[in-house]
Parts: structure tokens; sequence; C-alpha cells
């Protein structure tokens, strides 16, 4: 079994990674590829039992499996440990029951990860919903974020949410602990300070256009054994580089042998972030086919181990011209970035009611606007 360092220092990175400067590249989390493979089977066996024991409880089961996204919400249930639940449409509950019952005149999605879906604050206290009850009777805002999404996955989830109910606007939040997200097949979804890996669809650049790869599994078996099947792991170690592989181990080896080797986030930025501009061309025209207006939001996120950078710039000179951007940067201002870290983010570093606040007024101000 080839080193992996100590369990403390591995979770201790991976929750509470910093960066040495405002650039993903220089981000010192280590990814999965860093972990042996019998240490994520391990993970994998362990959270499969506990869904088990949770459905033989009779327990609502808040994510499920999917075939097409990897993972989704289902309808109608209430998170088992947080204060969350969704609405009949699987998504995160949003409005109140009066507004359920008003006809709204202008409906929008908005698309994204657990920073849209509002990780560890009630329904209430989520930026979306704060940016429904700003908003009013006459708007329906839909939260399709889902905990731990990838730009292409809140993609397909929208298409297929637009193909059942449809909307008038859909605005896609990037965030950049995303951006590397886009490389993945098998994501590491963190859960009780354990990697539990995820797996997902992703998009590769075919020749100038993107291809979709179908999720390398099978589907009707644990999840467990899918890493068990020689092509399920050919096929994550080909078009993953993130997933444990004999060279990723030792590379990081090397690396902790001080050698002058870039680590695997120098290497794939570029190609995570070209991915990522990619996608957003696709949402585009995607929204467009479908006779939806489309929008880009930059949701900041300035603490943790992805905090906000140069990538937004980039983004914003390659889809500015074709689509409204809404930049919530500014929200953030230094005053406010000065405050305390508990006003600022919640342990996890997803915003805080105070903080979801700012960025509710913003988007609610811009939607207004784009009216």
């Amino acid at each position: 079994r080839l080193w992996r360092g100590s369990r403390f220092t591995r979770v201790a990175r991976f929750c509470c990674g910093t960066p040495l400067s405002n650039d993903l590249r220089d981000v010192r989390l280590m990814p999965l590829g860093n972990r042996t493979l019998s240490d994520i089977k391990g993970n994998l066996a362990r959270y499969e039992a506990m869904v088990a024991k949770r459905q033989a409880e009779d327990q609502d089961l808040y994510i499920v499996r999917d075939s097409y996204l990897g993972w989704r919400m289902q309808p109608n249930v209430r998170h088992p440990r947080w204060p969350y639940t969704t609405n009949g449409l699987g998504n995160r509950a949003s409005w109140s029951d009066a507004v359920a019952a008003a006809a709204p005149t202008r409906q929008v999605a908005i698309l994204g990860n657990s920073h849209v879906h509002g990780d560890e604050s009630p329904d209430a206290e989520t930026w979306v919903a704060q940016t429904q009850t700003t908003l009013g009777a006459d708007w329906r805002i839909h939260n399709l974020g889902v905990s731990a999404y990838a730009t292409d996955q809140a993609i397909l989830h929208f298409l297929d949410f637009q193909s059942r109910q449809p909307v008038d606007l859909a605005l896609l939040a990037v965030t950049t602990t995303e951006i590397y997200r886009n490389l993945n097949q098998c994501r590491a979804f963190m859960m009780e300070d354990r990697e539990i890996p995820m797996f997902k669809p992703r998009f590769v650049d075919d020749a100038g256009a993107l291809r979709l790869l179908d999720i390398p599994i099978r589907g009707d078996r644990p999840l467990a054994d899918e890493l068990d099947d020689p092509v399920v792991l050919a096929a994550l170690r080909r078009n993953d580089a993130f997933f444990p592989s004999y060279s990723t181990q030792m590379r990081d080896i090397a690396r902790r042998m001080h050698l002058p080797l870039a680590t695997i986030y120098q290497r794939l930025y570029e190609p995570a972030l070209k991915l990522t501009i990619a996608l957003c061309h696709h949402f585009i025209a995607s929204c467009r086919d479908r006779g939806v207006q489309p929008a880009i939001m930059f949701l900041p996120v300035f603490w943790g181990s992805f905090p906000a950078g140069p990538e937004y710039d980039r983004i914003a000179g390659a889809v500015g011209g074709e689509v409204p951007l809404i930049d919530a940067r500014s929200v953030f201002t230094p005053d406010r970035l000065a405050l305390s870290r508990d006003v600022l983010h919640h342990r996890a570093n997803h915003y805080t009611a105070r903080s979801a606040g700012w960025v509710a007024e913003h988007v609610a101000t811009s939607l207004r606007g784009l009216a």
C-alpha cells in the first residue's frame, strides 16, 4: 500500500485547506487521487451500510442515486440530520404556502451546487429563499442547487427540470469550488469527515464540440462493487485525472520529497477553466434552443480551499457579450469581509443567513432589471 499520511492530516487538509493566494492553482487541498483505492472503497461500503440502515428504519433519504445525474434529491422529504426539505418537484424548498398558492407571472430556475442549495442553513435562510421573499408572490424562484454538483450536472439537472416545469429565465450560478469538479467522473462527497466517492457524468472536448460521457457504472449493483470492475476502473482512470492511480500517488510522493513537480491543480487549471467556459456556452445555447432567457451569476466564496479569484474575469471575458452577468463579488465589500467568520460563513464555508441576505438583495435587484 502506498504511503498516504495520517488520517488527521488528510481530513484536516480536505476540510480546512487554505490556498497560498487567490489562485486555484495554489490550492493545498488533497485530491481524491491521493487516496488508495482501498481507502475510498472502504468509505463507500460504510456509506452504503448507513443508507441501508436508514431505509430499514424507514427514514427519508434526501439524496439518492441517479443513473443520469449521479445523484439527486427526492421530492417531499426532510433531511434526517439537517433542517432541509424538498418540495414536490424534488428541489430545495424556497417559498411559503402563500407563494405556492399564488399564480406567478415570472418563473426563474437558479442552478448550481451546495452554495445555491444553501447547505448548513434552514430552508428560509438560504439566499434563494430570501430572493423569493424579496421578490414576492408574482415570482416563482426554483432552487435547483444540489450539494456537490459540478457545472455539468447543474446544467443537465436544469434541462431535465425544464422539460417538466417550463421557466422564463435560468440563472447558472458559478462558484470556484466546482471548476475542477468538471473534470471528475468520480467525485469525493464529504460526509461525516469521510470522502465518499460518487459517480457522475462529465463532458469532454471532442474536436471543439462538447461530448457527454455517461456514468461508467451499471447501476444495478452496490457502488462498492463497481470499484472491483476492471472496466469501470479503466474508464475512471481514463476520464478522471483525480481518480486514484499509481501515477497520481507516486507523483504526490515525489512532491513530498520536495521534487519540483507541479501539483495536480496547477497541471489541470487551464483544462478545467476552459471546460467550465465551454459549459457556460453550452448552457446559453441550450436555454435559447428552449426559449428560455439565460443568465450567468458569479457566486463568490472568499474563504476555504477554492476562494474566488481571476477565474470569473476569464469567464466574463468569454461569455459576457452573449448573456447578462450577475456578479455578486461586489456584495462582499472590504468592510463586510472584515467581519468575523461566523457572520460570513458556516463551518463548512457556506453562507450564513446574513451573508445570504446580501446576495439575495443583489440577485433580486438584478432579476427585476432582467424582467
